[in-house]
């Protein structure tokens, strides 16, 4: 099952390994001025949430027998969270994340007249060479990609949600605008985005240091607080994502040296593997703006973060 999730998030082309941490790339006015018309599609993998769970590395130095005891390990982790999460999951069966999610952008991206948002599209198949055919069938001069996920925290006290944003041109004369050199092999290759950037969305409950007794929390009264969060997710990534695309081109990211706010980081450090952004692998940020629900910080590689204040 997890395995199925992290297809979204290791994909070596339009997501990028740790080593290769993903920087913003804003959007140039001549390209800007040349969009005629933009899909939008939403890659994800998943039909329910479910609980991040670290690998195990303990057999790491000793060699083959070390790497199955870990694998083992992972078997058993992996069937104890599924077990975990199924009671949230039969309180969310009416839920519709995707739905959710493409409500925000439809209402938020339709305010950006240069964009031209057309067909709104959320596509099963997360491999490479779906989402390759899927701006290959689409008529639109660009597509806008949406990589979503969203699960609990190992221990179940916090919900992320990450959207990996990338507008990929679809004609000649904007593949002619690529900044920097294109890639020619690879349609969807990073480096072939007119505009990318990562945005996160983290929300808590009143962590008991028990997996099950949060999850409850999260499951109480029809699952209340995980259908809240998962709707100011939508919400606030499509806001954080409207106003990113339309930034000028020459604001790139935070300064280094400007003041930065703590922003916590997940307990599991091997979320970084595949959440490879400094946003959730450093621990200070800028606090770009503030409303009545949490606070929006950036980066230094561009990157957005959304933490609601409080717990549900």
């Amino acid at each position: 099952m997890r395995d199925s999730h992290l297809l979204i998030l290791l994909s070596s082309i339009l997501l990028s390994a740790c080593t290769t941490p993903l920087i913003h790339q804003p959007l140039t006015v001549a390209a800007r001025d040349h969009l005629t018309s933009t899909d939008v599609v939403t890659p994800i993998g998943q039909s329910e949430i479910y609980v991040f769970v670290p690998t195990a590395t303990a057999g790491a130095s000793q060699g083959l027998i070390g790497a199955l005891i870990d694998a083992g390990v992972d078997s058993v982790r992996t069937s104890k969270a599924e077990t975990a999460v199924t009671p949230l999951r039969n309180a969310m069966v009416d839920f519709s994340f995707d739905a959710a999610l493409q409500a925000e952008m439809k209402n938020s991206l339709a305010k950006i007249e240069w964009l031209h948002p057309g067909n709104f599209l959320i596509e099963r198949d997360v491999s490479d060479h779906g989402i390759e055919e899927t701006l290959t069938d689409s008529k639109a001069a660009s597509v806008l990609f949406v990589i979503a996920d969203y699960h609990l925290s190992n221990d179940g006290d916090f919900l992320l949600a990450s959207f990996d944003a990338a507008l990929m041109p679809n004609n000649d004369q904007l593949r002619a605008l690529i900044p920097g050199k294109r890639d020619t092999k690879r349609p969807i290759a990073r480096a072939n985005a007119l505009y990318q950037n990562r945005f996160a969305f983290e929300a808590h409950v009143a962590g008991t240091g028990d997996r099950d007794r949060n999850i409850a929390e999260w499951s109480a009264n029809n699952a209340a607080a995980a259908r809240a969060a998962l709707e100011m997710a939508a919400g606030k990534f499509a806001a954080m994502l409207t106003e990113d695309i339309q930034r000028p081109e020459n604001d790139v990211a935070r300064s280094s040296n400007a003041p930065g706010a703590r922003v916590d980081v997940p307990a599991e450090s091997a979320q970084c593997t595949y959440l490879p952004v400094g946003a959730q692998c450093g621990t200070a940020g800028v606090v770009q703006g503030q409303d009545q629900d949490g606070d929006t910080f950036r980066f230094e590689d561009g990157s957005y973060k959304y933490v609601k204040r409080g717990a549900f």
